[in-house]
């Protein structure tokens, strides 16, 4: 009997093992090319290993007539929009409205910077299946699918300047009350499926609220607070007369005309002369592990690459599953049996390679390096540290010597060091205040960078952390402002800023969404102190 990926939403395999095995297989590096997948062998092996092949449900209806056999399926599917019916056009539930902004915004993608829209197009074929199955699942309307075109562009590990982060840009706090963690080593923010179903319920509840979808919209960029204070004070529930006054900042007044402007675009990309994506959908298959795993391991075992199973799994921050009791990890459609039977076989180290000391802060590494017989050095390389003491409580990875390997120590250091404050030594003469302009900081700024530093009290030798990349796990940036340098348009313009007292450049960077060193290189100033008045060009 054939069997259709379009009519199997979810497979599940339980595989229990028993038995001695064989040792897990041999490494001379993990940092290499994808290697192709061996057939395991059968073995007798202990644990239990859950898998799981992903299909969203809703592909039944459009992509059943394909007659695609389930057991001849490449890793991933050829499958394209032009082959879904024209249903998928038709949309009602949240009304189009063709305004100012709206005309303005089908210009802006279709006429000034058609190539952004088209990356964005791309790069939404790989989610959009799993997106409006979550949708469907969640009671809210298709239509919201299209969102992620004006949040992100559907770029999964996007962040804002704001500190919004992932596909459907939550801010922390939002993210907290919808269940999505952010810490050392995971934010969920940008996992797809746990953002794309906290999206759908806080829109759910914003609909709940509010009773009008556009009110909603704007709710989710705004905030729940700001929309109803401005319907109190305008006694109006029509989001479009609510817009045409000024309590509610542009970027929320073009928030619903940008949405209505993207959708109608995707809806109809080919008549405004788009090309089909390019991508592919993600169709794979679901591990969970009962311990820790080496992600570089993980793509040993299934033949893939490291950035392979980044793009599966962007809310892992680190190379490292989390330390929890099971964790889910997804992997190339094909490989969950195998390597579940592999990694069964496995002991911790093998799997990890590491162990993972948690530190505290005021520790140093000679007596880290003692406790577990290592060098100082291969803690320094491993994590990225420049400093023999740490000056945060954080989690240290210390290399098992049997499974020791220098470039891997590499790669982890590269994802390790933005969590390693940079830090000044207080020199005789210097105050915080010095010190912050400095490194184009503000006073306040460095204070909070240093827990319990008193400015009036500092000394000579002390370690001061300058580091405004401290506990960031990614370089920030918006996804469309980067998406236009790539494409060299017409919004890399330049500005001009006047300084007012009291501004820093770090503070002038991040109003303008760039850096320190972008400024001093544009306006050619060799130090980063800056005094009022001074005109600074600024460049996007």
């Amino acid at each position: 009997m054939k069997k259709y990926l379009a009519i199997i939403p979810a497979i599940f395999f339980v595989v229990s093992c028993a038995g001695s095995k064989p040792a897990g297989p041999k490494y001379s590096s993990l940092v290499q090319e994808p290697a192709a997948v061996e057939e395991p062998e059968e073995l007798d092996t202990e644990g239990t290993v859950q898998l799981e092949a992903f299909s969203p449900i809703f592909l039944t209806d459009e992509i059943s007539k394909r007659e695609l056999n389930y057991g001849l399926l490449p890793s991933k599917p050829q499958f394209h929009f032009d082959d879904i019916g024209e249903t998928r056009y038709v949309y009602d539930v949240i009304p189009l409205v063709e305004e100012d902004r709206y005309e303005y915004y089908v210009k802006r993608f279709t006429q000034d910077i058609p190539n952004v829209f088209q990356n964005w197009l791309n790069r939404s074929n790989k989610y959009l299946y799993i997106v409006k199955d979550i949708l469907r699942r969640e009671g809210v309307p298709d239509e919201l699918a299209y969102l992620p075109f004006t949040e992100s562009g559907f770029n999964a590990t996007a962040i804002s300047r704001a500190g919004a982060s992932g596909m459907w840009q939550f801010m922390r706090g939002t993210g907290k009350s919808y269940d999505l963690n952010d810490n050392f080593w995971v934010d969920e923010r940008r996992d797809f499926e746990k953002a794309t179903t906290a999206a759908a319920r806080h829109l759910r509840d914003l609909y709940e609220d509010l009773g009008d979808w556009h009110l909603a919209l704007a709710a989710y960029n705004a905030g729940m607070g700001k929309i109803i204070r401005a319907i109190r004070m305008y006694e109006s529930r029509d989001f479009y007369t609510l817009a045409k006054y000024s309590y509610l900042k542009q970027e929320t007044k073009d928030y619903v005309p940008k949405y209505l402007a993207l959708r109608h675009i995707f809806c109809n990309y080919q008549e405004f002369g788009f090309e089909t994506p390019v991508e592919t959908p993600l169709i794979f298959d679901r591990l969970t592990v009962d311990r820790q795993v080496n992600l570089y391991v993980i793509a040993k075992l299934t033949g893939t690459s490291y950035s392979a199973l980044k793009e599966l799994n962007p809310e892992l921050k680190t190379p490292v599953t989390p330390p929890v009791g099971s964790y889910t990890i997804r992997i190339p459609y094909g490989t969950a049996e195998s390597a579940g039977t592999q990694i069964a076989s496995m002991s911790q180290d093998e799997l990890l390679m590491y162990k993972i000391y948690n530190a505290k802060r005021g520790e140093k590494l000679d007596s880290i390096a003692k406790k577990y017989s290592v060098s100082v050095n291969d803690i320094k390389s491993s994590n990225g540290l420049l400093h023999t003491k740490l000056y945060t409580d954080t989690p240290i990875f210390i290399p098992v010597k049997k499974y020791h390997d220098p470039a891997l120590d590499r790669e982890f250091a590269k994802v390790l060091k933005p969590y390693n404050p940079k830090v000044h030594v207080v020199r005789k003469g210097e105050n915080l205040s010095t010190i912050a302009r400095k490194y184009g900081l503000g006073l306040n700024e460095v204070v909070a960078m240093n827990k319990g530093i008193k400015p009036s009290k500092i000394r000579p030798g002390q370690n001061i952390i300058v580091s405004v990349d401290y506990k960031r796990s990614d370089k920030r940036y918006v996804a469309q402002k980067t998406t236009y340098k790539k494409y060299n348009t017409a919004a890399a313009k330049k500005k001009r800023h006047v300084v007012k007292s009291g501004e820093s450049l770090w503070a002038i960077a991040q109003k303008y969404g760039t850096t320190v060193n972008a400024i001093k290189r544009t306006n050619k100033l060799s130090g980063s102190q800056i005094l009022p008045g001074k005109v600074l060009i600024i460049t996007d």
